[in-house]
């Protein structure tokens, strides 16, 4: 988990789920493989007889009930062929009472049962999913292999409304529905941030099967201070954030700071739903003044603790965007974002015990420093591709995400033109009941590159180092960090975690007039110069009602730099 810069993220998964074939499974006693049947309202329970499951439905109570199969009349004697004198047969037929016997079982003892029986109440069993709810009217059975979803029931929501929720979980009337699928739809609920706990069952109807969602919704927004000591940069803010806007699962973002370095506004509003289909969008707006320092090139591995200053200026970056995405089908995104921002620099000058030459060797002492990019306005159209297949059940994550990018300026209209494409990998997975275990690596490659969109390591993308020492159009980046529980009370709990970050940044060209830059002597550096690690320990605070940790502490180590680094964040700390 990064720290420092407050980063906007904005995904969410929202999938529409495939129509299904309906089964209607047929009751055949002989059937090695049982299905489960719809039982009737007001119909007892399975019988625990040794009759083959399932159980056939008991005929209407309201029809009389057979009779026995007693023959109403006995059959006629048959005398033997050898003894004609006897006459006790001939005799028999002053015996006709005994024939009214099979008619005393009126009324039928077969039919009071079923009209006396009273609703059943059961508590599913545990392979149903975790659950404490109990069903009435409909018991609950095994479901061996799949049936039809007949409706969807949402229970225990109070702020969430229910097309949401259903939304969230993936499920549609008219899918196949199987026991496995259980496990999943309560992790796609509860990975949503939304809600606290979450219940996932289902009843028996007619033609297949009711799904209830009992979920416990969570307190969805916050307003919290910021503050934040990392090297070259102390300051604070104050956010707010709202998790479920409307009751729609839709995202709102609005935070501002002051601070020694960056000082910004951030804005976003994302809705992951269009009207209930697959397409999503997002609108944001990022005002930044930052004052920037530029460090001279790594000219070796080993480059020693401090890095040297050479250039510091303030640029103003105001930028606006809107995204439109859709859905392809289960976790799979493409959208595309257009933006716009107006680039402006002053107050260039030398940094502290920094010379003209180490700005540009053609300068001569007292010349003005150039600032290092060009002004005016940068508008791109970005192009996004995400494959999310991540949970997050209650602070451990799991599953995958890949991603891959294109953005490009668009020409004629802005005044920097450039290339940029990118590559991620995310892969989270957990060990033990509540260890986890995560794996980051981004690689980004661009073409004359303007200062204000190249990439940049060190602080918090590369702890142990200064905030952005390193610069370049080429830049890859690999994080492992292990995180493991130290103190858990109710909702409140406490994360240690260990990681190690690795990374390498240059520049592969350094044409000045086509990415309108003025570089630093070295900027170019190759071998092993630019490749930085570090190794170190950091801690969480998370309180389950709120979705973003409060606290993070992180103690980085440089490897090359032999030197350590302390990044502090409290309140809105991703």
């Amino acid at each position: 988990m990064l720290l420092g810069r407050l980063a906007l993220t904005a995904s969410l998964v929202i999938a529409i789920a495939g129509s299904a074939r309906a089964q209607t499974p047929t009751p055949v006693p002989a059937d090695p493989q049982p299905r489960p049947v719809p039982v009737q309202p007001g119909s007892p329970p399975p019988s625990n007889e040794p009759t083959p499951y399932p159980a056939p439905v008991p005929a209407d109570p309201a029809q009389p009930a057979p009779s026995q199969p007693a023959p109403a009349q006995p059959p006629p004697a048959q005398p033997a062929p050898d003894t004609p004198a006897q006459p006790a047969p001939p005799a028999q037929p002053a015996q006709p009472a005994q024939p009214v016997q099979p008619a005393q079982p009126t009324p039928p003892p077969p039919a009071t049962p079923p009209a006396a029986t009273p609703p059943v109440t059961v508590t599913p069993p545990a392979p149903m999913g975790v659950t404490t709810t109990k069903v009435t009217a409909y018991p609950q059975t095994p479901l061996v292999g799949t049936a039809t979803i007949k409706s969807i029931v949402v229970e225990g929501n109070s702020k969430t409304v229910s097309d949401t929720v259903v939304l969230i979980s993936k499920l549609s009337v008219g899918d196949s529905f199987g026991a496995d699928m259980a496990d999943s739809v309560k992790a796609d609920l509860i990975s949503s941030g939304l809600f606290k706990d979450v219940i996932v069952y289902w009843t028996n109807v007619e033609g297949g099967v009711q799904i209830h969602l009992v979920v416990q919704d969570k307190h969805s927004w916050v307003i919290a201070p910021a503050f934040y000591n990392q090297p070259t940069n102390i300051g604070g803010g104050i956010g707010f954030g709202e998790n479920n806007l409307f009751g729609k699962n839709q995202k709102m973002l609005l935070y501002g700071q002051i601070a020694t370095g960056d000082s910004f506004f951030i804005g976003a509003w994302v809705i992951p739903s269009l009207g209930g289909t697959r397409f999503y969008s997002q609108l944001d707006t990022y005002l930044k003044s930052a004052r920037i320092i530029e460090y001279a090139a790594p000219s070796e591995y080993i480059d020693g603790a401090t890095p040297k200053e050479v250039r510091k200026s303030r640029m103003n970056y105001l930028n606006g965007g809107v995204k439109l995405g859709i859905e392809l089908f289960r976790g799979f995104k493409i959208d595309a974002r257009l933006r716009a921002a107006k680039v402006s620099y002053k107050s260039v000058e030398l940094a502290d015990g920094a010379t003209e030459a180490m700005v540009d060797p053609a300068l001569a002492p007292g010349d003005p420093i150039p600032a290092p990019g060009g002004e005016g306005w940068d508008i791109s159209n970005e192009w996004t591709a995400t494959i999310d297949r991540r949970a997050n059940y209650y602070g451990i994550q799991s599953g995958y995400r890949l991603g891959a990018s294109f953005e490009r300026a668009l020409s004629g209209v802005s005044d920097f033109d450039y290339t940029l494409v990118g590559f991620s990998l995310y892969r989270a997975k957990q060990i033990l009941a509540r260890h986890n275990l995560v794996l980051r690596a981004n690689l980004n490659i661009g073409r004359d590159v303007p200062f204000q969109q190249e990439y940049s390591l060190g602080g918090t993308t590369m702890r142990g180092y200064v905030n952005n020492q390193f610069r370049g159009d080429l830049k890859a980046i690999a994080n492992v960090e292990y995180s493991v529980p130290l103190l858990t009370i109710k909702g409140f709990s406490v994360r240690g975690l260990a990681f190690f970050d690795s990374g390498y940044a240059t520049f592969l060209r350094t044409r000045e007039v086509e990415a309108r830059r003025h570089y630093l002597p070295g900027a170019d550096a190759r071998g092993a110069a630019p490749f930085k690690n570090a190794v170190g320990v950091g801690t969480r605070l998370y309180l389950r009602q709120i979705v973003l940790p409060l606290l993070g502490l992180d103690f980085g180590y440089g490897l090359e730099a032999r030197d350590y680094q302390i990044y502090l964040a409290i309140g809105l700390t991703d």
